[in-house]
């Protein structure tokens, strides 16, 4: 260790030897065997304050199994190491400003400012503490290796690295950190994972979008045959997907606010559990649904009452988005973008808290009976089965979303709606055009929504999106 902190102070961090790697190996492989076993890996990642469980391990051993035997050879550890030599040094090197090859508390302490990271001059310490062997007071490059080389490959990064070391350090001291220890860029890649999901799986299933929205919208269209061949009619293929750019443009937003609200009323509440506390319970998680529903509804209902109007519109001039918006101004003021929104809110509301709480037990209750965490293709399933399993509950509400959207095409007053809009809604729940829009819902949500989560999941993987915290989450689920 001394041997690299004289190198790099010298002219640089050098790029480990094979003899040092080979020691490093040692200290992890406790019986001598040359292999490390899954029970080695994880005695190693407790000793650092990292998380233990199944995910992580298996996460880990990705980048590092090659054969597949769940063992870990010193040439795959030697392979992977090297492959993210580049990566650590660079990341060891920017924190360490003074160039002496040793990283200080005042040096941590800095770095993670200058991500945004709120850190006490305490947690400093307990950091270098963490990762420094030899007892010096600071942490040289194999110390700071050693750390990183347990670290899934999407997580060797700046922010990644100094986000993993305080909450490993804080768990390493019996202290749970759940807020103000992620770097800004988090919440925003969050945002942006749940947007481009919800955009891009939309987008696959928008002719069946558009297909429900004229069944359920249009009292007239009562037959599928028909329908079909009037979405046709209307431009061929652009037809099939009239209106999906304001799907787009709706969806994005909502989407992205529904994950990143979620998420954030959740690490709320946990902050505010106490210590020991791993998970939420199923009110929590549904208190939490609901209000992610009811911020993205709010925040995006104009657009959906644009998409229903673009959605049943035959082209022509008057069937644009702009002359839409136009023509709803000039009717109907501002007031007419939302047009049934109360319906909306409560539909979108109670199915997100439904959703999301079903999805996260389903995901449980799978872990439980398969001893491992799903992965992100069976997340997919496991969204896709909690999406109808909503759908079948709050049906009702969606039929009263119904009756909202025929208002809206057909421009009736806002009164209108007040007096109406129960008994219209029974009425549409009695006859069988309701129900045929019905079926082309479920025929839209299933992979509609799996398409998301197994999208979102997958963004979120690769990006590392969450952290170590992620980790220690599933663990506690």
């Amino acid at each position: 260790m001394r041997e690299e902190a004289a190198a790099a102070a010298a002219g640089g961090t050098p790029d480990a030897t094979d003899e040092q790697l080979r020691s490093q190996f040692a200290t992890l492989d406790a019986d001598g065997d040359g292999r490390l076993s899954v029970e080695e890996v994880q005695v190693a990642l407790r000793k650092l304050g990292l998380p233990a469980g199944a995910r992580f391990v298996q996460d880990l051993l990705s980048q590092y199994d090659r054969d597949g035997d769940r063992q870990i050879e010193f040439d795959e550890f030697r392979r992977y190491v090297q492959s993210k030599e580049r990566r650590m040094r660079a990341v060891f090197e920017a924190i360490d400003v003074d160039g002496d090859g040793q990283l200080s508390v005042t040096e941590v302490h800095r770095a993670a400012a200058a991500l945004g990271i709120s850190v006490a001059p305490e947690d400093s310490q307990r950091m270098i503490e963490l990762l420094d062997i030899d007892k010096d007071g600071c942490v040289d490059y194999a110390e700071f290796r050693q750390f990183v080389c347990l670290l899934p490959g999407a997580h060797v990064s700046r922010g990644q690295i100094l986000s993993a070391w305080i909450d490993s350090a804080s768990w390493a001291h019996a202290m749970e950190y759940r807020l103000g220890h992620v770097p800004p860029s988090q919440p925003l890649e969050r945002f942006l994972a749940g947007g481009v999901a919800g955009a891009v799986s939309r987008t696959v299933v928008a002719p069946l979008e558009r297909l429900r929205t004229i069944m359920m919208a249009d009292r007239s269209a009562t037959q599928l045959g028909p329908v079909l061949r009037r979405m046709w009619a209307d431009g061929g293929l652009r037809g099939l997907f009239r209106g999906n750019m304001a799907t787009v443009i709706k969806v994005f937003p909502s989407s992205a606010i529904q994950f990143a609200v979620y998420d954030a009323c959740k690490d709320v509440m946990l902050a505010y559990s106490g210590p020991g506390v791993g998970d939420l319970s199923p009110q929590e998680k549904m208190a939490a649904g609901l209000a992610a529903g009811a911020v993205a509804c709010t925040a995006t209902y104009p657009l959906e009452a644009l998409r229903t109007q673009v959605s049943v519109a035959q082209g022509g001039a008057g069937s644009s988005y702009l002359a839409i918006v136009r023509s709803t101004l000039a009717e109907r003021g501002v007031r007419g973008l939302y047009q049934g929104y109360p319906a909306s809110l409560a539909n979108n509301s109670v199915a997100m808290s439904l959703g999301f709480a079903s999805y996260e037990a389903l995901c449980s209750a799978y872990a439980r009976w398969r001893g491992a965490p799903p992965s992100s293709g069976e997340k997919g399933l496991m969204g896709g089965t909690a999406a109808l399993l909503t759908m079948v509950a709050t049906m009702p509400l969606e039929n009263v979303s119904c009756s909202t959207n025929e208002l809206i095409v057909t421009g009736a007053a806002a009164d209108a709606f007040s007096q109406t809009l129960m008994l219209r809604c029974c009425g549409r729940r009695a006859s069988a055009a309701s129900w045929r829009g019905s079926l082309s819902s479920f025929a839209k949500v299933a992979p509609s929504i799996a398409a998301t989560r197994l999208l979102y999941e997958s963004i979120v993987e690769l990006r590392g999106i969450g952290g170590v915290r992620r980790y220690r989450a599933e663990a506690a689920d």
